[in-house]
C-alpha cells in the first residue's frame, strides 16, 4: 500500500483489508505486507499529509488510539514489545505502523553514520531556538544547555 488514495479506500470500506478497530476518526488493520506477523497500520479518517500537520488535539486524539490499538497487541499476541513508526514521506496521510517485537532487530533501525561534533553543536542549536510560531508546538523551548551538557 503506497497511494494515499488506498487509505482513503480502507477508510470508506472500498478496499478489504482485516481491520481490527475503527472509532469516528481513526481506522486500523493488519498490514498486507508486514515486517513481522501483526504489524497493523492505523489510519486517519480524514486525509491529513503528515502526522505534524494534525492539529494538537486531533495528534493527542491519534495516540490515544494508537496506545489502546498497542495495549490491545502486548494482551492478544506472543509479543514483549509494541515498537512504532512513523516515517511520514512515502505515503502521503498520517498513520502510524505498530509492530509486534520479541527481540531488537526485529524492525528496521535507524542508525546512520555519527556527525562530526561541530555538526551535532550546530543542529542542537537551531533547534533549541525558541518556536517562532507557539501555537503550533505550545511554550517556547527554554532549554538553554551548552553543546557540552549532552543528555542521553
Amino acid at each position: 500500500m503506497t497511494h494515499p488514495a488506498d487509505l482513503l479506500d480502507v477508510v470508506d470500506g472500498r478496499r478489504p483489508v482485516h481491520e481490527i478497530r475503527r472509532d469516528e476518526r481513526h481506522v486500523a488493520f493488519l498490514a498486507e505486507r508486514p515486517v513481522r506477523p501483526g504489524h497493523v497500520i492505523v489510519v486517519t479518517c480524514a486525509r491529513v499529509d503528515a502526522v505534524f500537520d494534525l492539529s494538537v488535539e486531533a495528534h493527542a486524539a491519534l495516540w490515544t488510539f494508537v496506545h489502546g490499538v498497542a495495549a490491545a497487541m502486548r494482551e492478544r499476541l506472543p509479543c514483549r514489545r509494541v515498537c512504532v513508526s512513523v516515517i511520514g514521506w512515502a505515503v502521503r496521510h498520517a498513520h502510524v505502523h505498530l509492530v509486534p517485537t520479541d527481540a531488537p532487530g526485529q524492525v528496521p533501525g535507524l542508525d546512520g553514520p555519527p556527525l562530526a561534533a561541530a555538526e551535532m553543536a550546530a543542529l542542537a542549536a537551531r533547534l533549541r531556538a525558541p518556536d517562532r510560531d507557539q501555537s503550533r508546538g505550545g511554550a517556547a523551548n527554554s532549554n538553554t544547555s551548552s553543546p557540552s551538557q549532552v543528555r542521553r
